[in-house]
């Protein structure tokens, strides 16, 4: 395909992909004549993922560089490969400096949540930037005077295991690398506010339940 027609099925403009070109985070094409070159369903393929990479988890050019780079190195397994997508995502949470008074109460609670993962099985990095924006959350509920013990984590992390489980057969179903890096990356991203979302109308709904607010009027029948 010409890069008029790349342009049109990955849903970005030419200009677009001459700079992901420039970028280097696309390859170029064949050349064909002097001014223009062939391009494959693999560039295809890396441009939908590039631009899942930058405008959907919306990392630096940077960023996606280096998740690029591990895609395309055979050294890494494909653990490692989707893995370093979903950590460039962040969030990027920086520990207290040593000389902070709040370290000594970091470490503590990043060594719980540590031991809280090991304890369940989990096999996690230390340095996994959700571990970190755990603890950092973590921290603050204390801070507050509310409700963060290593039990109330615990019950949230038992019902998020089975919904990551089932996102990771869902990836399982892309043989291609590229897609089930992108895959990764919508599940990662859109997802979590559809999480949010349900959370808080499940608030909603339990509320209503325990003060006893009659349910709302049925929607109006739309059939003709």
């Amino acid at each position: 395909m010409r890069l008029s027609e790349l342009s049109d099925r990955g849903g970005v403009s030419v200009a677009t992909v001459k700079y992901y070109l420039r970028e280097g985070l696309l390859a170029p094409g064949t050349p064909v004549t002097a001014r223009q070159s062939e391009y494959g369903e693999e560039h295809l393929r890396r441009l939908r993922l590039v631009r899942a990479l930058l405008t959907v988890g919306g990392m630096t050019i940077q960023q996606a560089r280096d998740v690029l780079a591990v895609a395309d190195d055979p050294a890494f397994g494909r653990h490692e490969r989707i893995g370093i997508a979903q950590y460039m995502l962040g969030p990027q949470i920086t520990p207290p400096d040593a000389s902070d008074p709040e370290r000594a109460r970091w470490d503590e609670v990043f060594a719980e949540m540590r031991g809280l993962l090991t304890g369940m099985g989990w096999r996690v990095y230390d340095e996994a930037p959700a571990l970190a924006a755990l603890t950092r959350a973590v921290l603050t509920l204390r801070t507050l005077g509310y409700r963060g013990g290593v039990e109330d984590i615990q019950r949230y992390a038992e019902v998020m295991h089975p919904i990551a489980a089932e996102e990771y057969g869902v990836m399982g179903e892309y043989p291609v690398l590229e897609e089930a890096i992108e895959a990764a990356v919508a599940y990662t991203v859109l997802y979590e506010p559809i999480m949010l979302a349900l959370r808080r109308l499940a608030h909603e709904d339990v509320s209503a339940h325990l003060y006893r607010i009659p349910p709302p009027p049925a929607p109006p029948n739309s059939s003709p």
